[in-house]
């Protein structure tokens, strides 16, 4: 069973990227090197942005006494991402996957395929948890001075850590799916067990991690050396063997814990394959053989009336992202589910904290025209940022069909605006939303509000009109299926590059004018900057836009 397991994962891997080696030409093979370089160096930069930020937290943590908090808040980090970023993923490995029509008829038990899909998604997280695990880790073992063998922990929990969490994720997503044979409209289905999935997962996170601890037990905590790390040690299954596999003291202890922290993982894994095995062709020939769709009558006088060009282009855009499952799982979804799930249990923490922990911080803060807490609340909004992937996918989703742009009597540079709109108003949401929930916490002057919402929407601007030049200087036309546009394409790392680079602009400026300007002129300062940034981007695409089309044909 083992080598067929192996066997399979290779193949669906090997299927899966089977697109990005092609044969090139020797010009092409150039580009090609260059890119890689280009990437080699973006994971540098997102590595050396991890190393500073894990730097500074480690430095300030071990100032009293508790950096063993910064493994407990680092490896939540990994169990919560990936638990969230497994839901997208595993519903389309393992059910939506064009792979399916070729594997289920053959002679391969169930149990096998998923043990191998489940493998192909375990890979797949782990290239994002090297990012935000591996690095932080050895930031801390450098910090801490630790031995040879707290590297080798490190290594077991970076490999076995994140099983579980992806586990969780597919077992939900394999429970819901068992009931697609019973539905119609298998796209609409998709959907609603992605949301539904993702909101149990939230939920139950935030259920975990939503302790207490009074005044004396919290001076108790401080008081004792790395007594912080007890409020995360059980807010999830293995994670407290980790964190004393990484740092207990006693030889024997760690190793103990360690493999406990594998054994726990090779059971629940083991659990998952004999569930899994019970569950999975429900759900996979339930949805081959449900989704048939009706034909709708045509409405001749409806479609063949006179519309502005601006509108019907625009919203065959958004038609795409929305009536396809993938698109809008990967491309919309996180851009609406995030901000309003954080409105959600932000306010159900004010409500339980009312008058106490909340109303104590936000009352600190004096000053509402501060320029940190301006600086601040554009960050977060470029954290939320990261998730919004219709520029960086606005060419690559129409697939070979992106060569009819060349062809139809609009001009280029009108297309690109037209496909950047989608994503304009996706961050504008994201943006207005965090600003909501930053008015209710704060009360901020109006003009104050105003300007920094200004700035979000200039900025988000900006990074579509970039996005989209990534896309289009690497767009990704073949492939096997509208999954394979969004998660293994890598124009989808620019996003998140865009808004760390934003991140370190908005803190260097604040560094540098932030105590000699006036709050109100520095935030009109960077609405300024991006539109001046934005405009020349713009006009680069316009005097470039041949050339950059050169890649579609």
């Amino acid at each position: 069973m083992k080598s067929k397991v192996i066997s399979l994962t290779n193949v669906i891997l090997k299927n899966s990227f089977q697109n990005m080696e092609t044969a090139k030409s020797a010009n092409e093979n150039k580009k090609s090197k260059s890119m890689v370089v280009l990437y080699v160096f973006v994971f540098i930069y997102l590595a050396g942005i991890m190393g500073v930020f894990s730097n500074g937290l480690i430095k300030e943590l071990m100032a009293i006494n508790q950096e063993q908090m910064f493994l407990g808040l680092i490896l939540l980090a990994i169990a919560l991402f990936v638990l969230i970023q497994s839901i997208f993923s595993a519903i389309n490995i393992l059910y939506y996957s064009k792979d399916n029509e070729y594997i289920l008829p053959l002679p391969i038990k169930p149990s096998q395929i998923v043990a191998s899909k489940t493998n192909v998604l375990l890979i797949t997280e782990y290239f994002i948890v090297a990012i935000i695990g591996l690095i932080p880790l050895i930031i801390y073992g450098i910090l801490t001075s630790a031995s040879v063998l707290y590297y080798i922990a490190m290594l077991i929990v970076i490999l076995a850590f994140p099983i579980i969490p992806t586990l969780i994720s597919s077992l939900l997503v394999l429970i819901i799916m068992s009931f697609a044979k019973f539905t119609k409209n298998r796209n609409r289905f998709q959907l609603i067990a992605t949301i539904f999935v993702l909101i149990v997962v939230l939920a139950a996170s935030f259920a975990l991690n939503n302790t207490t601890a009074t005044p004396e037990e919290l001076v108790e905590m401080v008081t004792k050396a790395n007594g912080l790390v007890e409020m995360v040690r059980h807010a999830f299954p293995t994670l407290g063997m980790a964190i004393n596999g990484l740092t207990e003291a006693n030889i024997g202890k760690q190793i103990l814990n360690l493999f406990l922290l594998v054994l726990t993982t090779g059971v629940i894994y083991f659990i998952y394959i004999l569930i899994g095995q019970k569950l999975y062709l429900k759900g996979a020939v339930g949805n081959l053989s449900s989704g048939k769709k009706t034909k709708k009558k045509l409405n001749e006088e409806k479609a063949f009336r006179n519309s502005s060009l601006t509108r019907t282009y625009i919203g065959k855009e958004f038609k795409t992202l929305i009536r396809n499952p993938i698109f809008f799982m990967q491309c919309v979804l996180p851009a609406i589910l995030f901000p309003v799930l954080m409105i959600v249990f932000s306010f159900m923490g004010i409500k339980q904290e009312q008058g106490g922990e909340i109303a104590d911080i936000t009352g600190m803060i004096t000053d509402k025209t501060s320029i940190y807490l301006g600086i601040g609340i554009l960050c977060a909004i470029q954290f939320f940022l990261m998730f919004v992937y219709i520029s960086a996918t606005a060419i690559s989703r129409d697939g070979q069909n992106a060569v009819f742009m060349k062809y139809i009597p609009v001009p280029l540079m009108k297309q690109i605006d037209y496909k950047v709109i989608p994503n304009i108003v996706m961050t504008t949401f994201m943006n207005i939303i965090t600003i909501i929930i930053v008015q209710y916490l704060f009360k901020l002057p109006i003009i104050y509000l105003l300007l920094i919402t200004i700035a979000g929407i200039v900025m988000g601007i900006l990074q579509s009109y970039v996005s989209i030049i990534v896309d289009l200087k690497k767009p990704k036309l073949e492939w096997s299926s509208e999954y394979a546009v969004v998660k293994q394409n890598m124009n989808l790392i620019w996003p998140v590059v865009l808004a760390l680079l934003n991140i370190t602009i908005l803190i260097i400026l604040t560094i540098i004018v932030g105590k000699s300007l006036n709050s109100y002129i520095t935030v009109g300062l960077i609405i300024v900057l991006y539109s001046i940034l934005t405009v020349i981007v713009r006009n680069y695409i316009k005097n470039n836009v041949e050339k950059l089309f050169e890649k579609i044909y």
